[in-house]
């Protein structure tokens, strides 16, 4: 047990050193939930399901053997009566014992199966394939989870910045006004406006607070990695390419194999038509043996081979392919379903890019607005010509255009983000 003791340190040094890096990054967040969470076994569970169901089937070509007995009474059996002409002594037939028994030990051994087995085994590969694929994109989906708590996160933790740099502005004015009020210059009524307006802007950040707070203990829990409101979280920087549609979507791919397995199960109606030929032998002991005119205990050997074909099954064969050509038609259309959806939502993200990207221009032209404006009401308000209500206006004014800026541009990643996810190249 001692040799396990340096792995275990290890592994917790190096949880140890996750949770206390400097910031976590999305890309670190999407490795660690494909990692760690449950289903993520699944596929190794699969593989040695799907091992052992192609091992039975290889047993198909090794003998089967049953070993069968049976014992009984019967009220009546064959007699044989010769008649002969009156005088003649009569003639004593063998008796047949009312009684019988029979041990036998039966072989049977496929020679040839019309390929079932290989069809099968192929079939086998397939399913495999798509259960593991199925497992892949359910995994695929939790990346999206992860955008909404990371970028949840990330929106909360800038706004919480922008009203720590206003409360920090308001502030230092205070301390002006204050310096007014004890001087007699202005009422004590203004000093109290700004102290209220800071009262405000730390009730907001205490409750952005708590929302970061949920958003970092959900997404610890999808994760399974412990954080808490000190992990700091990096801004993602995506650069897309040309924006050209192709659907890269794991469940597009699944269709792509569904329906190459229906191809392969309607080659495998075949099958039904082609003979089989199987050898077999008996041995055992029976009472009456093969003969059965015997009365004796005696052994019964037997070996041989056998033929079954059914060449005509009136056309149900080929019903059932058409209905198999039925069901890749059916998987062909939602196939191209998916991909109107994808399409339709992919269209969506690039808008909402192009509309972010231009909306930021603008909010930077509104910050430089307001920012001037501010700084003009902070020269007034020390020379008395505005009140402390209109300052916090314009203060309030500046602040709200700083939050539309960060919001549009987290807003702008997350489109980006988005974009990659829907076509599958996230």
């Amino acid at each position: 047990m001692y040799f396990l003791l340096p792995v275990i340190f290890l592994s917790v040094a190096g949880i140890l050193q996750t949770v206390a890096q400097d910031t976590i990054t999305l890309d670190f967040c999407y490795q660690q939930v494909q990692k760690t969470y449950p289903l993520n076994r699944q596929a190794g569970l699969m593989d040695k399901s799907s091992e052992l169901r192609t091992k039975n089937l290889n047993k198909n070509y090794l003998p089967a053997i049953n070993v069968n007995g049976s014992a009984s009474w019967q009220n009546e059996v064959t007699e044989v009566v010769i008649p002969l002409p009156a005088g003649l002594p009569q003639l004593q037939g063998p008796v047949i014992p009312k009684d019988q028994y029979k041990l036998t030990l039966d072989v049977t051994e496929s020679i040839y199966d019309g390929h079932v087995t290989g069809y099968q085994k192929k079939l086998e590969q397939y399913n495999l394939s798509v259960d593991k694929k199925n497992v892949d994109a359910s995994l695929y989906l939790l990346k999206d989870q992860v955008n909404q708590f990371y970028f949840s996160i990330l929106l909360t933790q800038q706004n919480i910045k922008l009203l720590q740099e206003t409360k920090k502005q308001l502030e230092s004015k205070l301390k002006e006004v204050e310096s007014a009020v004890r001087n007699g210059a202005t009422l004590k009524m203004s000093a109290d406006l700004i102290r209220a307006e800071i009262i405000k802007l730390e009730q907001n950040s205490y409750e952005l607070s708590m929302d970061r707070l949920a958003s970092i203990r959900m997404l610890s829990e999808l994760i399974s990695l412990p954080m808490d409101e000190n992990s700091a979280f990096k801004i993602p920087v995506i650069i897309l390419p040309e924006m050209t549609y192709e659907n890269k979507r794991i469940e597009f791919e699944i269709y792509d194999i569904q329906r190459d397995r229906t191809t392969l199960l309607k080659n495998m109606v075949t099958t039904k038509w082609n003979p089989k030929f199987l050898a077999f032998g008996q041995f055992g002991l029976g009472r009456p043996g093969y003969n059965f005119l015997s009365s004796d205990i005696a052994p019964m050997f037997m070996v041989g081979a056998k033929l079954t074909w059914n060449p005509w099954n009136w056309n149900a064969n080929r019903n059932e392919k058409k209905i198999y050509d039925i069901q890749g038609d059916i998987l062909k259309n939602q196939q191209e379903s998916f991909d109107k959806n994808i399409r339709v939502t992919s269209q969506r993200n690039v808008a909402d890019i192009t509309k972010l990207t231009d909306l930021i221009i603008r909010d930077q032209e509104l910050i430089d607005l307001r920012t001037g404006i501010t700084k003009t009401a902070s020269s007034q308000l020390t020379n008395g010509a505005i009140t402390s209500s209109d300052f916090i206006l314009r203060v309030n004014d500046e602040t709200q255009a700083r939050m539309g800026l960060e919001i549009h541009k987290i807003q702008l990643i997350k489109a980006k983000i988005s974009y990659l996810y829907n076509i599958g190249k996230l």
